[in-house]
């Protein structure tokens, strides 16, 4: 997580992610999920017109990885996959108990106080920029 700055409001991201469903040996359909509270002053209607662009924008990407992954995974432990082979990961495993359900509200009283500010790295391309490149 990058630190607090404050030219910046920090956004609460309640739930996100995929679900990814078979249609058949070669189709699937993937769903995107995500509710996110933007903080700040934001009209609704901006955040509405962001969500419009964001979310086509990580499919995007997400596409275009998932079509350089067969490559990839000839080259990087092809006969490494966990989610196949159980016995295969080697993350520690942590027990149901040791679990706990982080609420939403607890984000809102967060102390980054002791927290330093930092400036982004700018020494790569542009999102805006790989997008372009992704088209062409």
């Amino acid at each position: 997580m990058y630190p607090p700055r404050k030219d910046m409001v920090r956004a609460v991201s309640y739930m996100a992610g995929y679900l990814v469903r078979s249609n058949g040996p070669a189709s699937s359909t993937l769903t995107y999920l995500a509710q996110v509270d933007p903080r700040g002053s934001l009209p609704k209607w901006v955040v509405n017109k962001s969500s419009q662009y964001l979310a086509p924008k990580i499919l995007r990407k997400l596409h275009k990885a998932c079509l350089q992954y067969p490559s990839w995974k000839k080259k990087n432990e092809p006969d490494f996959k966990p989610w196949l082979n159980p016995e295969q990961n080697t993350l520690p495993r942590i027990s149901l108990n040791e679990l706990s359900m982080q609420r939403a509200e607890s984000l809102e009283h967060v102390d980054e106080s002791q927290l330093c500010e930092i400036s982004e790295d700018k020494g790569d391309h542009s999102e805006e920029e790989e997008d372009k490149t992704s088209r062409r």
